[in-house]
């Protein structure tokens, strides 16, 4: 059982005492050795300034000193340090400071001369032992908290799903809103949808639970920027998805509504990007009012989303600017390509592909098709550069279905495009060079921030696909390769010298102590501090 330290602090205005009580924790045994002296003070007012710095545990203290008493000094810190523990030392028994002691909750209360160790240890050993208890619940509170915040995002998510559906009659709705303490939904308000950019590599960098933390995270920052911007909720939907509402007591005008929608999905693209490094776009649907209207707002924001897959990252959309689509001109763009697919061959050129490519980019932004009839012309398109190749291919049971659901167009045809020239060029798939050069930039750059975007540039593939090709050759996401490289580093530096945690984390390149602490426990089983305890005992052996 890993035992932990505790800081001490003395405070006494004689000489001799002090030099008494640094001897009696110098002469400590191993066993004992958890009690730490940090500091010392000679009067209750530089007590005061310097605990307040240095926040220990368990604060020794005389109480008759100039300036201020011992007593006195308790008093002003316990508002800031509830949970430090005093010891008091004395060489008076007078009533009136046992008075105030017991009202200060004291811990103890020991006679200094003579100094008894043994009633010393007994009080340290009380005071760790209250420490231990306190810190217990605090993690037990912690750990509720966390478990009650889980099941309201749950409960949440479920009846916002349903509710959306139109599953849940109004009456049932409006009981559970006054039990969620969402009173706004008679009031004027609008429904919106923040959708994740780059979805498809997201699920391949992160972790099951990885990506489960960061929609809770997610989900807690357009919750709160909502909150900035008046009243609202937002939950985790599904997949790539949340859903919010942003609601007002009086009437808007129309321009109104669009410049708070405007502002609101402007601060949630920003804060998003800045807090959490994730690229979101958001849509938002019609001013509504009432129960009954919440399904109908919800389509009318779906539906508008329906323009992120034609549009770049971090974009925020209304219905004032929705898209008019050319459905009409779905025969022409079948028709080139089915030229293009007569046309590739294996000795084709990565400029000629890319300028094929660009030609059907340009005929899309002139004629938008919707989603609804495009997604499934390029998925067909896919299956047919395979189908075409397929004769002379050793490694088709490899392909992988191309990944349709969570791209943008831009996203679609760039994977196309790297999967072609990889795939027809010699009748395989010719990944091998891309990825090991992507290894080699990572270990040059593993002090850096480094970003799947920044990666697949230095191999010249598109992210969705370098990050899909990195998945199925190397069995690891990107994102998990790299924290794995990094910890690895970390051990390498913790065998040379005892680094600080910050030392460590600026080595390694990871912003977040909390997140390298929780990395490195992941991958080690050990906090990097255990971590360097056993190899001192290893290397003492």
């Amino acid at each position: 059982m890993w035992v932990r330290d505790y800081t001490c602090f003395i405070v006494d205005d004689e000489d001799l005492i002090i030099q008494r009580l640094e001897l009696f924790f110098r002469e400590l045994s191993p066993k004992e050795c958890r009690f730490q002296l940090v500091g010392k003070a000679m009067n209750g007012q530089q007590g005061i300034e310097e605990i307040l710095k240095l926040k220990p545990d368990i604060v020794i203290t005389d109480i008759v000193m100039p300036r201020m008493d011992g007593i006195s000094m308790i008093e002003q810190l316990k508002p800031e340090l509830p949970h430090t523990q005093y010891i008091l030392l004395t060489a008076y028994s007078s009533f009136e400071y046992a008075q105030r002691a017991i009202h200060a909750n004291v811990l103890d209360y020991i006679v200094k001369v003579p100094l008894n160790e043994a009633n010393l240890h007994r009080a340290l050993n009380k005071a760790a032992g209250i420490l231990d208890e306190v810190k217990r619940k605090e993690e037990e509170f912690q750990s509720l908290n966390i478990s009650v915040l889980e099941n309201k995002y749950r409960v949440r998510k479920q009846f916002f799903s349903e509710l959306v559906r139109g599953e849940i009659p109004s009456y049932r709705a409006s009981d559970f809103a006054n039990r969620m303490q969402f009173h706004f939904f008679q009031a004027n308000y609008c429904c919106f949808i923040v959708e994740m950019n780059q979805y498809e590599s997201f699920r391949n960098e992160y972790s099951a639970v990885d990506q489960n933390i960061l929609k809770y995270a997610i989900t807690n920052v357009i919750e709160e920027t909502v909150m900035n911007c008046g009243s609202g909720v937002a939950t985790d939907l599904s997949d790539n998805r949340f859903i919010g509402f942003l609601s007002w007591e009086n009437n808007r005008s129309e321009m109104d509504t669009e410049y708070a929608c405007q502002l609101l999905g402007g601060q949630i693209v920003s804060h998003l990007h800045q807090y959490l490094n994730q690229k979101v776009s958001v849509a938002f649907g019609s001013p509504h009012r009432g129960w009954e209207s919440i399904k109908q707002a919800y389509i009318e924001a779906q539906n508008v989303s329906e323009d992120f897959y034609y549009h770049a990252d971090k974009v925020v959309k209304t219905p004032t600017h929705r898209f008019h689509y050319r459905d009409d001109s779905r025969d022409d763009f079948q028709q080139k390509l089915a030229d293009f697919l007569a046309w590739v061959h294996r000795q084709v050129a990565k400029e000629e592909l890319e300028k094929e490519f660009a030609d059907f980019n340009q005929f899309v932004t002139d004629h938008k098709i919707h989603k609804s009839i495009m997604a499934p012309m390029l998925r067909d398109f896919y299956r047919d550069i395979i189908a075409k190749f397929r004769s002379g291919s050793t490694q088709n049971k490899d392909v992988a279905e191309f990944p349709i659901e969570f791209m943008a167009f831009r996203e679609q045809l760039a994977y196309i495009s790297d999967f072609t020239y990889e795939y027809v060029h010699a009748g395989q798939l010719l990944h091998r060079a891309e990825i090991m050069g992507a290894m080699r930039f990572i270990d040059k750059n593993l002090k850096q921030r480094l970003t799947l975007e920044a990666i697949a540039e230095e191999v010249n593939l598109a992210p969705s696909y370098f990050s899909s090709l990195f998945k199925k050759t190397m069995n690891e996401g990107v994102i998990s390769y790299i924290n794995r490289k990094k910890i690895q580093l970390a051990l390498e530096l913790l065998h040379v010298q005892d680094y600080s945690l910050l030392e460590l984390c600026e080595e390694v390149g990871i912003v977040n102590e909390g997140y390298f602490c929780k990395l490195f426990k992941e991958y080690t089983g050990d906090t990097p501090k255990q971590y360097r305890i056993k190899i001192t005992r290893y290397e003492s052996k």
